[in-house]
């Protein structure tokens, strides 16, 4: 993460405390003595980006008792998801108007590590792709801006990062108008429309971005990731192989590409097998297998398939590992059915 500015420093005196972190909350308190009544914005920082922001204005007994105006000057604030990354991070609480730090801390979080239900572009790697971005002559105009571009692209990723989703579209939908339109920012449009349960209008978004800049691997990966969420399989995965085939170096999106492949295999037999193609989904099924010997999702659809009914029953003790051996006795013959057929063809 890089750095930011401080805010701009004042005289009003702050006191207050970062007691400590929970459940990828921050928990403290702020307040000042000379204007009791004023609810004052927190920032929490780590690595020099704010990762969580709100007001100390929630109540607390012992505030109040203390004589800390009416005790409202408690705040629980919602941490970043990027600094459950598998890293331990050092946070820090200071007031965001005046940039004065609260006492306690700083407070170690992690290392842990939290999936995102979709894959999304870090703060870090948009703010790299910003940067270059005003390289380019079609944008070369607006450079002069680039750092209060910067600090809205700051402002954007943080609603979204700690799940304001509908501030985040506004955010990220401001900042695209003023570019009129970018790749980039299509992609984060899309992103927080598949937060929001929308994939059919993320995919909009994504596609859009993919066309305007066909090298921005990004669009093709989001472009599956909604195309999953929507049911469809087989173009999430040849997105998704547009993906890999820009960033082939890169370890996760192979990764990626293989569990899409392991957990959309089942949907698209059943499909298969609910539109009566059953021969179809056998034959499918026995074609991967001979590329892919050790597919284990596609063993057990296939030994399923193969396997009558009446002998999938497991009511009677041991008979769970008879059914196993069968399925396996029967898809080890079914292939070399296939192969010997193949044998035995003639030469062209």
């Amino acid at each position: 993460m890089t750095v930011i500015s401080a805010p701009t420093a004042s005289s009003v005196e702050i006191i207050g405390h970062f007691d400590y972190i929970q459940d990828g909350y921050a928990y403290g308190w702020a307040f000042a003595p000379s204007q009791p009544a004023r609810r004052l914005a927190i920032e929490i920082l780590a690595d020099g980006e704010v990762v969580g922001h709100g007001n100390a204005e929630q109540f607390r007994e012992d505030l109040a008792a203390a004589g800390l105006g009416d005790g409202h000057c408690m705040f629980s604030l919602k941490l970043s998801h990027e600094l459950f990354d598998g890293r331990t991070h050092s946070l820090t609480a200071r007031d965001a108007q005046t940039g004065q730090p609260l006492a306690g801390g700083p407070h170690e979080l992690g290392p842990e590590i939290r999936q995102q239900p979709h894959a999304q572009i870090t703060r870090a790697e948009g703010l790299r792709l910003l940067a270059e971005l005003f390289e380019h002559s079609a944008y070369a105009h607006l450079a002069g801006r680039a750092g209060s571009f910067a600090q809205a692209y700051r402002l954007a990723s943080r609603l979204q990062e700690t799940e304001q989703l509908i501030e985040a579209y506004t955010a990220w939908d401001a900042i695209n108008n003023a570019f009129g339109g970018h790749p980039l920012i299509g992609c984060k449009l899309g992103e927080v429309l598949l937060l929001q349960g929308q994939p059919a209008a993320a995919l909009e978004a994504f596609r859009t971005a993919a066309g305007d800049d066909l090298r921005l691997h990004w669009a093709h990966l989001s472009m599956a990731n909604a195309l999953e969420a929507l049911g469809r399989f087989d173009e999430a995965e040849e997105a998704l192989q547009v993906a890999v085939a820009l960033q082939p170096h890169d370890a996760g999106l192979q990764a990626r590409l293989n569990e899409l492949q392991n957990r959309s295999l089942p949907q698209r037999i059943d499909q298969l097998i609910a539109n009566g193609q059953r021969d179809q989904a056998i034959g499918q099924l026995k074609r991967l297998l001979r590329r892919e010997p050790e597919h284990k999702v596609a063993m057990s659809l296939l030994g399923d398939l193969l396997t009558p009914p009446d002998e999938q029953t497991d009511d009677l003790p041991g008979f769970a590992r008879l059914r196993e051996f069968r399925k396996a006795q029967r898809l080890l013959e079914a292939l070399l059915d296939d192969v010997e057929a193949e044998l035995s063809e003639p030469a062209l």
